[in-house]
């Protein structure tokens, strides 16, 4: 089986070539920088240079034999600090079009995209399911990239319908793992993460410090899992259209204090929780429903959140991937 990666730089481009590659599939791992060109040679991965935006560009990528495109190439706003706004239009929309015509001309029928969270998480009720459609913000910073990938996912739609694709859109919540952005970028402003906050601490045996109320609650997923969801989609033969994919939990961020203090305590570690209450949270909920993946993709997440520290923990202190621990088999696609 071969099976093309676009966006092979990103964070979870990276952890599913490798996982890929450990599984001795054939990849071609395609992507706009070649910074990490040695990153995939050392894993035996074809890297080719291709910015996905550019219809022509995709004359570089072997045209037979490939059975799945996987396309994960996208412009997102925590690497913008500056506003680009016609800049996601042009990757993340047109480039899914110019991936979607080549596997149309080129007979690859299946075609695996990522959107966004942001496109549902406005929704009201819980937890938030694909029949229920798209709940966004039509105002801030990410409004723009939220259409562009609403854009983009319909595309994958109209090739599914009209030329018959088997078109599969994964709704991933938001990702954990070595190797992310520690942080995101808004309006100009960088702000570190809850998650990299408290690991930090917790190393450096600090407190770690919970703002707020505690009525945000949020679902997050291991970057691990999200591979494992990806390579069910490639197992498949009939999976199509929209799933959602998270822990299927809502936790506050106390909840994952208190799952920090427990696992770098079981290290030796002392850390405390010192609550802030009356430093505002930024108040922001959702949960995704995961029946839908659980059912046809016979796929459900595998860490919960302390396997996720501990994971974490030994990957970042390794310095690389540490893969043998993806859940899930692979042996149905080699």
């Amino acid at each position: 089986m071969m099976i093309i990666v676009s966006g092979a730089n990103g964070f979870l481009g990276r952890y599913l070539v490798h996982a890929l590659a450990k599984a001795n599939l054939n990849v071609i791992a395609i992507g706009r920088s070649t910074n990490n060109a040695d990153f995939f040679r050392r894993l035996g991965v074809e890297y080719i240079s291709v910015d996905v935006s550019i219809a022509s560009e995709f004359k570089k990528i072997p045209n037979f034999g490939i059975d799945a495109f996987i396309h994960l190439a996208g412009l997102i706003p925590s690497r913008m600090i500056d506003e680009q706004n016609a800049k996601y239009f042009e990757v993340n929309t047109i480039g899914t079009i110019n991936a979607l015509k080549f596997c149309k001309d080129n007979n690859i029928n299946k075609f695996v995209y990522s959107t966004t969270l942001y496109e549902a998480i406005n929704h009201k009720g819980s937890p938030i399911s694909e029949v229920m459609g798209r709940s966004y913000s039509l105002t801030g910073d990410h409004c723009l990239y939220v259409l562009s990938k609403i854009a983009a996912a319909d595309c994958v739609n109209f090739y599914t319908e009209e030329y018959g694709m088997q078109g599969i859109v994964l709704r991933f919540t938001g990702l954990l793992g070595n190797g992310r952005q520690e942080g995101y970028w808004k309006n100009g402003l960088f702000y570190s993460s809850a998650f990299e906050i408290f690991y930090r601490n917790c190393v450096q045996n600090k407190p770690i410090e919970v703002w707020g109320s505690q009525q945000s609650r949020k679902d997050s997923l291991y970057v691990k899992d999200a591979v494992a969801a990806i390579i069910k989609c490639v197992e498949s033969p009939s999976a199509k259209g929209l799933y959602g994919i998270g822990s299927g939990l809502a936790r506050t961020n106390l909840d994952d204090a208190n799952s920090f203090v427990r696992v770098f305590n079981s290290f030796g570690k002392d850390i405390r929780i010192l609550l802030k209450p009356d430093i505002p949270e930024k108040i922001l909920s959702y949960v995704f429903d995961i029946n839908k993946a659980k059912q046809e993709l016979s796929w459900a997440p595998q860490y919960n959140f302390e396997d996720i520290i501990i994971d974490y923990d030994k990957e970042t202190k390794a310095g690389t991937f540490i893969l043998d621990s993806i859940h899930g088999s692979i042996s149905k696609i080699v």
